[in-house]
């Protein structure tokens, strides 16, 4: 039973503690006919509500910033005007805005001075964007209101006052009325949509493309190929990271993402295609797993906690860090329903190393109970991934996490946090118009406008599909229907981007060509084969030639390593494929049968692998390299039991494992059979 740390209901506090707060009992059994697909949904439920945008909470912090900056701005104007000391009369006037004091002094070093400051605010504002470092713009404007009163001679300028008194006030009034009017237009944008959205909501899922059915499914050749170089990232050893882009470990580009997507791309590969084949494909996920927990790669949390709370309380898991939580959350379930490997859940099992001093010994379980502990006890419900920001992304991921621990643990805290979840995901994290915000400050209230767009919505309707399937039909449906076209000669065109939709966020490189391993992606788990298709014909042809490495894999030449997942998922899904992994597993009679446990990489490359009755498994290999004879290696077989393979008899050992020779020569269909 897992112990942790909870913080007390309300906001951001870090104390309390509770002896349990893991379900553990009996996982539900599925029945016999492993129902799929997501939830069915009334299509009225498709509609943008009208407190989307208008949440409580939100506006309780934005009013409380109002408050604590009016204080600010009285105080100082106050001090200004009726100090008698010139050093705190311009310390005070820095009250009101980085470096305003430097103007009241108004020589040649303060003048430098203040043009420095204005360099400083976009520069310590990313910081404290990307990492969550609130300290470097607390120091700039607190700093330089301190520099203020060191410059200070015997007089200031006085017009300088009442000039920062006024322009401040015009800066804030601006900036409530662009927000006025952007939600008053995005009010009028949603009652358009809604007037479309269920019909079109409708049209989309009976044009859908269904999957093939469990069993029949077989990866060709060239898709193997992009399989190969997956298996051959997740193969690295730990200090070899010459498969990522290594760029920083605080945003979008970190190699966290990159290892925990070599993990679900495999996973659904195994859920789907070869859910009677572990070996490689396996090993190559429980090693990005544990990749992810080196120093290297987690030592990023120290300066986060540092810079962002303060605190040398490095605990990765149980305040914030859902970009960890989450994200590896899902990981780690994808990766356990797909092979019942269940050794994650182990007291102790995830060893996260922040520095060598400090290490975190934690479980699956642990981290089902920090997320759920979390968006419990936080006002928002959704929690921040880097200290005071939270993306809505990251949550969205971590609810899936959630859905997916409540089936293996057998927990019931997706059950219980869905219905509050969906409420502040509409209400807090939601536009008017119904495009769900990337970001907020959970501080402030504030977000950060232009970040949204098809980009970002792509991924948050695919994670969206598992519990909260009306919304990301809602998404997908205003994807479809306002941003993708097709030319009057064929062709697919994305339309209306935004910044962020101009850039791979993988390697934060500009173009708009990885924005289409998002949107193929999308369109594979809503069931639209050709967008799916033309999407990724652009993206392979036109934008990111795919090239064939040393051993014959295939991958996109300058795709970022993350946009590389992305797309390999967009080969790999069909129909509700993301949304099924995720609920449901492999069917549980092919989770019975014989496993295909050891096979060389990459001379023999697996396309299919099923076990139809629980007993024999179907088997379709290529070779990776030269045609030849392989050595199979089983599990899972019965102890002395009689197999056929491929001609070869064998019988099991003791411990229900044997091997066979395999002749491979292109496409090999092999069957094992119980004799």
């Amino acid at each position: 039973m897992a112990t942790t740390q909870i913080p007390k209901p309300g906001h951001a506090y870090e104390n309390g503690h509770v002896e349990k707060f893991r379900f553990e009992k009996e996982g539900k059994t599925q029945d016999q006919s492993h129902q799929k697909g997501w939830a069915k949904f009334d299509l009225n439920a498709v509609l943008i509500p009208p407190s989307a945008g208008l949440g409580l909470t939100k506006r309780y912090y934005q009013r409380r910033t109002m408050f604590q900056y009016s204080a600010l701005y009285l105080l100082g104007l106050w001090c200004f005007q009726n100090l008698q000391s010139p050093a705190a009369r311009a310390a005070a006037l820095g009250l009101l805005f980085p470096g305003a004091g430097l103007i009241a002094v108004g020589n040649i070093p303060a003048t430098i001075a203040f043009i420095l400051t204005l360099i400083g605010i976009p520069i310590t504002l990313f910081v404290w964007f990307a990492m969550g470092g609130v300290l470097f713009p607390l120091l700039l404007w607190f700093g330089t209101a301190l520099l203020a009163a060191a410059l200070a001679g015997n007089s200031l300028v006085e017009q300088s006052g009442l000039f920062w008194g006024a322009s401040c006030i015009a800066m804030v009034s601006w900036a409530v009325w662009k927000s006025s009017k952007i939600n008053a237009q995005g009010k009028i944008t949603q009652q358009r949509r809604n007037q479309w959205l269920p019909a079109k909501v409708k049209e989309q899922a009976e044009q859908a493309i269904a999957a093939p059915t469990p069993g029949s499914r077989e990866l060709d050749l060239h898709t193997l190929r992009f399989v190969q170089h997956m298996v051959e990232r997740g193969l690295a050893p730990h200090q070899d990271l010459s498969y990522h882009d290594v760029i920083d470990q605080f945003q979008t580009g970190a190699v966290r993402y990159q290892l925990y997507g070599v993990v679900d791309s495999l996973a659904l590969y195994m859920t789907h295609y070869a859910p009677g084949f572990h070996g490689y494909a396996a090993a190559a996920c429980r090693n990005c797993i544990e990749k992810s927990l080196t120093k290297r790669i987690m030592s990023y949390w120290k300066w986060e906690r540092l810079t962002g709370k303060f605190t040398t309380d490095y605990d990765p898991i149980n305040y914030d860090n859902i970009m960890v939580t989450g994200y590896l959350g899902v990981a780690i379930g994808l990766y356990s329903s797909a092979t019942g490997d269940r050794r994650y859940e182990k007291d102790g099992a995830l060893d996260f190393v922040i520095t060598d001093k400090h290490h975190f010994k934690r479980s699956f379980g642990d981290l089902a109970d920090a997320m759920y502990n979390n968006m419990a006890s936080n006002d928002y419900t959704l929690y921040p991934c880097e200290p005071n920001w939270t993306y809505s992304l990251c949550n969205l991921i971590g609810m899936a996490g959630l859905i997916i621990s409540s089936r293996l643990l057998g927990n019931d805290y997706a059950e219980k946090i869905k219905p509050r979840f969906e409420r502040a995901l509409e209400d807090e994290m939601t536009e008017p118009d119904g495009r769900i915000l990337p970001i907020r400050s959970e501080l402030t209230g504030l977000t950060i406008p232009g970040l949204s767009g098809t980009l970002s919505d792509c991924i948050n309707a695919m994670n969206l599909t598992a519990y909260l399937p009306h919304i990301g039909s809602r998404v997908w449906a205003i994807i479809r229907n306002e941003h993708i076209r097709y030319t009057a000669a064929g062709k697919l065109d994305v339309q209306d981007l935004r910044g962020a939709d101009k850039m791979d966020p993988g390697n934060y490189k500009g173009g708009i060509g990885a924005l289409r391993a998002f949107v193929a992606g999308c369109a594979a788990e809503f069931g639209d084969e050709k967008i799916r298709q033309d999407a990724l014909e652009q993206l392979d042809t036109e934008f990111f030639p795919v090239e064939a490495t040393a051993s014959g894999a295939l991958r996109n030449k300058g795709l970022s390593a993350t946009a590389q997942v992305v797309a390999l998922m967009a080969r790999l899904m069909r129909y509700q494929d993301l949304a099924n992994a995720t609920l449901h597993g492999p069917d549980p009679v092919a989770m019975r049968g014989p496993v295909l446990a050891d096979v060389r990489f990459p001379d023999v490359l697996v396309a299919k692998a099923y076990s139809h009755d629980g007993k024999g498994l179907d088997m379709v290999f290529y070779p990776g390299k030269e045609a030849g004879v392989f050595k199979v290696g089983f599990e899972r077989l019965v102890v002395g039991k009689r197999y056929e393979v491929g001609g070869e008899m064998i019988v099991a050992d003791d411990e229900g494992c044997g091997s066979a020779n395999v002749r491979i020569q292109g496409r090999t269909a092999v069957m094992l059979s119980l004799v």
